[in-house]
């Protein structure tokens, strides 16, 4: 066991050896189970915070990062760069932290009444209209080119914008369902998939569809951990 009810997942991998770490937020402390390098606490945000790990840096290892929605404030202790405050978004916004520019760092961007607001660290500044007030942002490398694309996940519609392929919509879900994409075929292509009381429906761009039961109703699926 690691954590407590209440408690905000995020797991990612803070020491760099390719295997995700078991962690928490709590209250503006992070709690990390780290596999190579143990347990630490760290103490970096405050109660309301909204964590948003990624490797902001490009060393290869999670960064500890919050976005303060009260004053738009992205706050990042960067694992080799040090501390960050960067000054992007407002409240309201759902934090969509990835690399949309292929550089090996997380880029600040928000999502926010249909509009992605991106700050990419080596191609600058880009704002894209896609999706609607309700869509849940789904950022993630569908086309395997090594840039996240922006993508909505809208009552069992998932829309995506790919960098290389272009736009595609697909059906797969319900309403209901939980957005859960990841990599799950090893291919190096996001894939849509869904967690639905406790079963797990994947459509793998390599191997295809399959169902998995794994978890309860109430359960908090991993790759949900960060789209809000």
């Amino acid at each position: 066991m690691f954590g407590q009810s209440g408690d905000v997942i995020v797991p990612a991998d803070y020491d760099g050896d390719g295997r995700t770490d078991y962690a928490v937020f709590r209250c503006g402390v992070w709690y990390l189970q780290r596999s190579l390098s143990g347990f630490a606490a760290i103490s970096f945000g405050v109660e309301n915070d909204v964590p948003v790990p990624a490797d902001y840096d490009g060393d290869g290892k999670t960064d500890v990062a919050v976005f303060r929605p009260s004053n738009g404030t992205w706050y990042l202790l960067q694992s080799t760069a040090g501390f960050a405050g960067i000054t992007f978004g407002q409240s309201g916004d759902n934090p969509v932290a990835a690399d949309y520019d292929g550089d090996g760092r997380a880029d600040v961007a928000v999502f926010r009444a249909g509009t992605w607001y991106i700050q990419r660290s080596s191609l600058g500044f880009l704002g894209i209209a896609f999706g609607q007030t309700g869509d849940k942002p789904v950022a993630a490398d569908y086309d395997g080119d090594g840039k996240a694309d922006v993508a909505v996940y809208r009552e069992g519609t998932w829309y995506l914008q790919r960098s290389q392929l272009g736009f595609t919509g697909i059906t797969f879900g319900i309403a209901t369902d939980l957005p859960v994409p990841a990599d799950y075929d090893g291919d190096g292509k996001t894939d849509i998939a869904v967690f639905r009381d406790g079963t797990w429906y994947l459509n793998r761009s390599t191997a295809g569809f399959t169902g998995v039961a794994f978890g309860t109703a109430t359960d908090k699926p991993i790759p949900n951990a960060f789209i809000l």
